[in-house]
């Protein structure tokens, strides 16, 4: 019975993730903060010999646990909304090792970040990782992806873009 759940809860998470490309904008104004953990096979906060709280602008994307993401990007809180921490617009990935979609993704997130080293942060989040922390922010596909600045509410997109959409997605985010 575990196993035919299972696979009915990975098959709708497989199909609604990709089919489905909802953004909403991030909008002015105070918040909060939220929760998460994840790894990848990517830069570790600690690689660089950098303390948790620090941004690093490495230019490599970066893997967060759930301690880490609450230092670095936020903390849930329902009353005041979703806060950012830190000061350099940041985008976080939130995936998983089996998705298909997330890992064609993968490539596409190394690049970018590459690209616009200095400018933008790219951090990923395992959901198997961080079941609390996707209740809280609602995400019930994948990949999902949050965009954080500061004084903003964070927007929001569900489903992989192609590389040219997630590269207008971040010229644009910059700009405003």
């Amino acid at each position: 019975m575990k196993k035919y759940l299972l696979f009915t809860l990975l098959a709708a998470v497989m199909f609604t993730g990709c089919g489905q490309k909802k953004t909403t904008e991030p909008q002015t104004g105070e918040g909060t903060e939220a929760k998460t953990e994840g790894s990848y096979d990517y830069l570790n906060p600690s690689d660089e010999g950098q303390t948790t709280a620090a941004e690093n602008l490495s230019g490599k994307v970066i893997a967060l646990t759930a301690e880490e993401f609450r230092e670095r990007v936020t903390d849930i809180n329902p009353e005041l909304g979703l806060r950012y921490k830190g000061t350099t617009p940041c985008i976080v990935d939130f995936y998983a090792d089996w998705c298909r979609p997330c890992m064609q993704l993968k490539p596409i997130t190394e690049k970018l970040a590459a690209k616009y080293k200095g400018q933008l942060i790219i951090y990923k989040v395992n959901v198997d990782r961080a079941e609390d922390i996707c209740r809280s922010l609602d995400i019930q596909s994948i990949p999902t992806l949050f965009f954080f600045k500061p004084n903003t509410q964070p927007g929001k997109m569900v489903g992989a873009p192609t590389e040219a959409e997630f590269e207008k997605l971040i010229q644009d985010f910059i700009n405003k």
